[in-house]
């Protein structure tokens, strides 16, 4: 895999490597799944490098690609109970630390 210091979204994970990594997978997934071509031409600028993901984070046609899945998302998250939500959390630090382990392996 290429060398995540050179990840585009690796300012906005303040220097993890892994947090870009699980980043850019997620816009990827936003992306591939969004019907809205404006989100879609955004995400893939930011992906290629060409447009920071702070600057763009807050145009309306971000908004128009992000919103309705977080919302979607934020609802199920609610109607979780907190053990599963603990659950999902905890899932969510295995991820990342496997991701880590891997991206030493790469050094």
């Amino acid at each position: 895999m290429s060398d995540p210091r050179d990840e585009p979204t690796m300012a906005v994970a303040h220097g993890d490597p892994a947090l870009a990594r699980h980043l850019r997978k997620s816009l990827e997934t936003l992306r591939d799944r969004s019907t809205n071509d404006d989100f879609r031409r955004l995400v893939g600028e930011v992906l290629d490098g060409r447009a920071n993901l702070r600057d763009v984070y807050f145009s309306p046609a971000f908004a128009a690609g992000v919103n309705p899945g977080a919302e979607q998302f934020a609802q199920r998250f609610d109607e979780l109970s907190r053990e599963q939500q603990q659950e999902m959390a905890e899932q969510g630090r295995r991820q990342l630390a496997e991701e880590r382990e891997r991206i030493a392996r790469e050094e």
